[in-house]
């Protein structure tokens, strides 16, 4: 349940970037607001991802019973 909560925030921050970065390009034409936009969305993508691996590795079980190197 903790980590439905925690996709469903993620979510929510990137919707919140999305729609803050198109009004902002749609009230002002600011092309460089949806650039923005789409570096805000990449990072937050990006930590996402980065600690969903972290949380992976440590659930991966090694067949080479304990005699590979990390």
């Amino acid at each position: 349940m903790i980590c439905d909560a925690q996709c469903t925030k993620t979510c929510i921050y990137l919707s919140i970037v999305l729609l803050i970065a198109s009004v902002g390009y749609e009230l002002t034409g600011i092309g460089m607001l949806d650039s923005l936009g789409a570096v805000g969305i990449a990072i937050i993508s990006y930590r996402e991802g980065r600690e969903a691996f972290e949380k992976a590795k440590d659930n991966i079980a090694c067949s080479c019973r304990g005699k590979c190197q990390s």
